[in-house]
């Protein structure tokens, strides 16, 4: 991580260096030439003589300019604190930039105003307001303006307030990523959908774990009861049945007799087409026997998901497919409190 924080009067610069140019910069612009650099960069021990030999002893801050010459390198993720936001870059190459080596003019703030090397060997206003400017490194933009408070988890938002000029965090990455993809796709943090999706993940795998396809036919029966459905559990058919099968039958009379014929299936890798002639077998059969009125084919199984060619012959035949994450899901808003076992 990377604060632009160069001073009050570079703040400006140094923030349209960063937007408009891709240039990362730090301050120290009483080092910033090549000699001095040469030393900074030439192992710990000359990067600490160089402040020495200035009389300036051993401030602690110097650690943020040896991080911005000598930890920095080409690939690097750095993530960059805006006001309520932040952005990310990565380092382009291995290049640094010292006063005497960057385009001068590139020294624009965001109202215009430019700045010059002044006599000393410092970036300055016009009005003579020196600007501690003094190293630049090249990066690659990678996402702007990501708001904190909707995609920065707690870790990283509260390392984004350390007001130190960079850090390592090498130890968010996950979290960083976490943010720029959830940007991308315009999912803020939602504390609802995120319970939802690991209590939905860890209710299926207890279902796989536990159940059996009895124990499964009988969790659906209950589901379709709390909806207000008089649910049975038919006898089965023989397997390979030429009638097809369905495993529970769900019948909503106050809905004019709607009824659910649904196919369980106790997976949990894919389910494949096998379920989907099974239910829309059965549903012939009844036809030849008696006129349907309103009505729906489901399958409901703790699968990881559907096949493609089950997914296929499901459109074709009108049948709808709960594959196990929305069915733990379904359950869990019904109330996990309730279920029945």
């Amino acid at each position: 991580m990377h604060r632009c924080t160069c001073g009050t009067y570079a703040w400006p610069f140094a923030h349209e260096l960063l937007k408009k140019h891709q240039l990362l910069s730090i301050g120290w612009s009483d080092f910033s030439d090549n000699e001095n650099q040469a030393l900074l960069t030439d192992g710990w021990d000359s990067f600490n003589k160089v402040f020495t030999d200035a009389n300036w002893g051993m401030p602690r801050n110097r650690y943020n300019l040896w991080r911005f010459l000598n930890e920095m390198h080409t690939g690097d993720i750095v993530v960059v604190p805006l006001q309520k936001s932040f952005a990310v870059y990565q380092i382009a190459d291995e290049v640094v930039y010292n006063n005497e080596t960057i385009d001068h003019s590139l020294w624009v703030d965001w109202k215009g105003e430019k700045a010059t090397l002044d006599k000393d060997g410092y970036p300055a206003c016009a009005d003579g307001r020196q600007i501690d400017m003094g190293f630049y490194r090249k990066v690659k933009e990678i996402v702007l303006d990501i708001p904190r408070d909707g995609y920065a988890k707690q870790a990283l938002y509260s390392r984004l307030k350390i007001q130190q000029t960079n850090a390592d965090i090498s130890d968010l990455k996950d979290e960083v990523e976490y943010a720029i993809k959830c940007y991308a796709e315009n999912r803020p943090i939602n504390l609802r959908k995120s319970f939802l999706k690991e209590s939905s993940e860890r209710l299926l795998k207890q279902m796989q774990e536990l159940l059996n396809d009895t124990k499964l036919e009988q969790l659906v029966k209950w589901y379709m009861e709390q909806l207000g459905a008089d649910a049975t559990i038919p006898s089965k058919n023989v397997a390979g049945s030429s009638e097809g099968d369905a495993d529970v039958i769900a019948t909503f009379n106050r809905l004019n007799n709607f009824t659910i014929f649904i196919q369980v299936k106790a997976h949990q890798g894919y389910t494949d087409e096998w379920a989907i002639e099974q239910i829309a077998t059965y549903k012939k059969t009844l036809e030849k026997k008696r006129k349907l009125t309103s009505h729906q084919l489901w399958v409901i199984s703790t699968c990881k998901d559907f096949s493609e060619k089950a997914k296929q012959d499901a459109e074709t035949n009108d049948v709808h497919l709960v594959a196990g994450l929305e069915f733990a899901r379904m359950l869990i808003d019904n109330g996990v409190n309730t279920l029945p076992f």
